[in-house]
């Protein structure tokens, strides 16, 4: 087989198994009370698995033995690098305001400025609010920076953090974290969610969002081993005992 047919047959395998994932369906209704059985969780489980496949290979131990070990630095580089995720860069300000308040530094310029934006938004009246509306950029916010936790917080609430611990909570804890209802005909992008009478916002990845970024991921992996001349299966290790 050559390194062209390598590559169309395992993207190909990729791309079938979005369509299979999209199908997965639940013969009864999710438990009222627990949440068991929720069909949704259950695709993002498997939507997550593969763009951890897609890093794993894309920065295989081989070519990257200190990234290949480091799970989180690895996800978030190969979401950054090949989703294709516009609002991946951006910083979650709900999440931020409630940080820097704990810290103690919402008199500082960069508290001063979350919540003056913060004030324009309510949720009297219930509803979402795509966080293309209210986020902003890592650069922009470094730059009303002026302590180290303030940086270091700004980077732990970019979404595409905010992504891989969603995708831990999935993983290793069976559970999706939050409150938000889930908008299924949303385009896909993440998004706030509000509830009358409550003045929070609960952030919502819906499974549109997973479904995209694997689809995009796997193109954007195609080019890369195309490029590249890069034979996938050669990064595949199988043990002949399994």
């Amino acid at each position: 087989m050559t390194v062209a047919e390598s590559i169309k047959q395992f993207c190909s395998y990729f791309e079938r198994e979005v369509d299979a994932i999209g199908r997965v369906e639940v013969a009864n209704d999710p438990d009222i009370n627990t949440g068991a059985g929720n069909q949704s969780r259950y695709r993002k489980v498997l939507y997550v698995t593969a763009i951890d496949t897609l890093a794993n290979l894309r920065f295989h131990k081989s070519a990257y033995p200190q990234l290949w070990r480091r799970n989180r630095e690895r996800f978030i580089r190969f979401l950054k690098e090949f989703g294709s995720w516009p609002e991946g860069d951006l910083v979650s300000i709900h999440f931020l305001k409630d940080e820097l308040e704990a810290a103690k530094l919402l008199d500082k310029p960069l508290g001063r400025h979350v919540a003056a934006k913060l004030s324009n938004f309510s949720t009297e009246d219930g509803g979402s609010l795509p966080c293309s509306e209210i986020d902003e950029p890592l650069s922009t916010l470094l730059a009303l920076a002026i302590t180290e936790k303030e940086e270091e917080v700004l980077h732990e609430y970019q979404h595409l953090a905010l992504f891989y611990r969603y995708r831990n909570s999935l993983v290793h804890e069976s559970r999706q974290p939050g409150k938000a209802m889930e908008v299924f005909d949303s385009n896909g992008g993440p998004y706030y969610h509000g509830y009358i009478n409550d003045p929070r916002w609960y952030l919502a990845y819906p499974p549109p969002l997973f479904e995209a970024l694997l689809k995009r991921s796997i193109a954007a992996f195609r080019a890369y081993l195309e490029a590249n001349q890069i034979d996938p299966y050669c990064m595949v290790e199988d043990k002949a005992r399994w």
